[in-house]
């Protein structure tokens, strides 16, 4: 190989040489950040919080209660108190409870196939409705003067006033209020009543504004008809009071006597578990684990993704390491040549 063609051969083969170690700083680079990625999804991962299964003891709490009676009493809360009464007897504590009451109340009641008939008067009586089988009677003939024992306008009275009290805003309720307003009576036509199979008395308007009347009823079978009866309703009342409470050396409570009575009740504790709570809380737990979960797996997708293309980038600078070797290599074969060149040349001129 001549001078020339070495020399071409050697500034050939640098500039490879030089073009491969670029090459090889730029896939490290590469790698470098691809590490970085790996570490902040790592550190995303180890930051992520764990979602905890809720346990029934964080919803369990400890209840206490007691027989007044026939009844039942369980109390909400208990609160510390010093309170002394105008009998001079104090009281170390607030309490809360539920109790037990019948009140009376006025019910509506939904027919949605009430079955409406009107019959026409005759020679003998005076029109009327009918719901099914029964036959219904108009308010305003009920004798209003009848003051015997027997008499059942004084029943149909406080049905009506409670009615008037829990659904002021009805036909029946309003006609009832006209009536005791103007003692006029014409507003009791527009009630009619029935006895229903469970004894209570009902009470519905002919007419109304709303399509719930016996005269929208009996036009449009397919519409509901509302009627109103008064009953006694058993229903939990909170009640709260001053009262003394005793308690044994655990700090539980043992007895309990309320403000204004002598009478002194033991206390029974139950524990009692927020199922409602508890299961908001199960659900909201499912929840927060499949987004945990998801989280997990795209970090750990993405970390595969990033390793794959480590991998490649190490075969290929592991490649590009041979080269370099090979051209090493070749550049130092390349190099004996030219000095032998160099060397043959000078042999010559000092001879």
């Amino acid at each position: 190989m001549g001078m020339a063609a070495s020399q071409a051969r050697w500034i050939s083969l640098a500039a490879r040489k030089t073009n491969v170690e670029y090459e090889g700083q730029q896939i490290n680079q590469a790698r470098t950040a691809l590490a970085n990625q790996t570490s902040e999804l790592w550190n995303q991962l180890y930051n992520m919080k764990v979602p905890t299964a809720p346990s029934t003891a964080d919803f369990t709490t400890m209840q206490y209660s007691f027989e007044m009676g026939d009844t039942v009493e369980t109390i909400k809360e208990i609160q510390d108190a010093s309170y002394t009464d105008t009998d001079g007897i104090n009281y170390n504590s607030y309490v809360t409870y539920y109790s037990r009451v019948n009140e009376y109340t006025g019910i509506r009641n939904t027919l949605t196939n009430p079955q409406v008939q009107y019959v026409p008067p005759t020679s003998e009586r005076d029109g009327y409705y009918m719901v099914g089988t029964r036959t219904l009677e108009c308010l305003g003939n009920v004798d209003r003067d009848d003051t015997s024992k027997t008499s059942v306008w004084g029943t149909y009275k406080a049905q009506l006033d409670q009615i008037l009290v829990d659904w002021p805003d009805t036909q029946v309720a309003r006609d009832w209020k006209a009536y005791k307003d103007s003692g006029s009576p014409d507003t009791l036509d527009n009630i009619y009543f029935w006895t229903d199979l469970n004894g209570h008395v009902n009470y519905a308007s002919r007419t109304s504004t709303t399509p719930d009347s016996l005269e929208a009823c009996r036009q449009d079978p397919t519409s509901a008809l509302h009627s109103y009866y008064s009953d006694y309703l058993a229903s939990n009342k909170e009640v709260s009071k001053y009262a003394i409470i005793e308690y044994d050396g655990d700090g539980r409570a043992t007895s309990i006597q309320l403000e204004g009575s002598s009478a002194v009740y033991a206390l029974k504790t139950s524990t009692v578990t927020d199922e409602l709570a508890y299961e908001d809380a199960m659900n909201q737990y499912n929840y927060e684990q499949q987004v945990y979960e998801k989280r997990v797996q795209d970090i750990n997708a993405r970390t595969e993704q990033i390793q794959t293309e480590d991998r490649t980038l190490e075969l290929r600078l592991k490649a590009l390491d041979t080269e370099q070797n090979a051209l090493q290599t070749e550049m130092e074969a390349v190099h004996k040549i030219i000095s032998k060149n160099i060397e043959s040349t000078f042999k010559t001129f000092e001879s």
